[in-house]
């Protein structure tokens, strides 16, 4: 088949697929470094040297727990616009 038309069970090939593959690639590591930020930060913030940040009272409950928890469901978020925006 010489076309680029895509097929079931046939990748896709060409200028396009190339374009989709770049998307994918900066989508997915660019999530992966925001990901990864958060959960360095939110690690970094639990050290004993960074105790008065952690302790910061935020919706009833410390600043440092609040981030622990918001770890998984931050990557359930990041996972669904993975999957949104990675066509």
């Amino acid at each position: 088949m010489t076309d680029n038309t895509h097929q079931p069970g046939i990748p896709a090939t060409g200028p396009e697929a190339d374009k989709r593959y770049r998307h994918r690639l900066v989508l997915g590591f660019g999530l992966f470094v925001l990901f990864f930020v958060f959960y360095v930060g939110t690690a970094v913030i639990q050290t004993p040297a960074f105790s008065h940040v952690s302790s910061i009272p935020f919706l009833g409950m410390p600043l440092g727990l609040f981030l622990s928890v918001a770890i998984f469901p931050a990557s359930w978020v990041l996972i669904v616009i993975f999957f949104a925006k990675g066509e």
